[in-house]
């Protein structure tokens, strides 16, 4: 069985602990094949970037993994890249400055700085909440630069951490099914994160029935990642992960090298 976490933080991200050499290290205890270290890289509308990132150690620290744990795990650099449709020139350009194996493209925030995490639920609606977030998806989806689609039911999480309650998503489907088809038209794929298998939530990030509607979609490209800000989350679902993906009718999952997919079988 070949594992692979392809989304962590260290502590070149905001909200990382640990560093890149004890990743790797954990990643090996853990029995891991291959990992993607992903760390944050956000784009607010109207604010400068509250933490700027050393980009330069990250990918230094990250060049020197590959070396020293060459034949026992493989490192590949990449990025989580938060909302990045509203700074694309900074995007672009990061792109084209750093030679990555594997980009995420994720939305986190709404509004600014604010955190969709960081909602108050007993005040927000969820539905309206999650039409704004699946228009934030889709306009990622059709004019960025990315390989995979971060964690998509994101407000999920944090709506039933702090209520306790996991909405039905089928009425959502038309959407998901048309932002489905954008990433598959264009070669992108979604990522299966598995933090909510970790807490209350008890299921991944899109849960099942996603899972499945993006085959239905004829997608292909899906990577596995624990979502690690702490030593104690590197690789710790990725199996049952893969028990998911089998579930939910794949073959295959996806990791990546120079931005290229490469798929093993489950």
């Amino acid at each position: 069985m070949y594992l692979a976490d392809y989304h962590m933080h260290s502590i070149y991200s905001y909200d990382g602990h640990e560093t890149i050499d004890d990743l790797c290290k954990q990643a090996i205890k853990r029995q891991l094949n291959e990992i993607a270290v992903t760390d944050h890289y956000d784009l607010f509308h109207r604010q400068e970037y509250s933490h700027d990132p050393d980009f330069e150690g990250l990918y230094r620290d990250i060049e020197a993994a590959k070396v020293a744990y060459e034949g026992r795990l493989k490192v590949r650099a990449g990025i989580e890249l938060g909302q990045p449709q509203v700074g694309r020139e900074a995007v672009k350009h990061f792109l084209a400055t750093y030679d990555l194996d594997f980009v995420i493209g994720s939305i986190h925030n709404l509004e600014d700085a604010l955190d969709v995490g960081d909602y108050d639920f007993r005040e927000k609606d969820i539905h309206e909440v999650f039409e704004k977030y699946l228009d934030f998806l889709m306009e990622m989806a059709k004019t960025m630069d990315f390989d995979v689609c971060g964690h998509l039911t994101y407000p999920m999480r944090y709506l039933f951490h702090q209520l306790g309650v996991y909405p039905d998503l089928s009425r959502y489907y038309e959407r998901i099914r048309a932002l489905y088809r954008i990433l598959t038209e264009r070669g992108l794929g979604i990522e299966l994160n598995a933090s909510g298998m970790l807490q209350a939530m008890a299921r991944p990030m899109p849960d099942i029935p996603l899972l499945k509607l993006y085959q239905e979609c004829g997608g292909e490209v899906i990577t596995i990642g624990c979502d690690a800000h702490y030593l104690k989350h590197v690789g710790s679902c990725v199996k049952e992960a893969q028990e998911a993906l089998r579930e939910a009718g794949y073959r295959y999952f996806t990791v990546f090298e120079k931005r290229k997919p490469i798929f093993y079988r489950l």
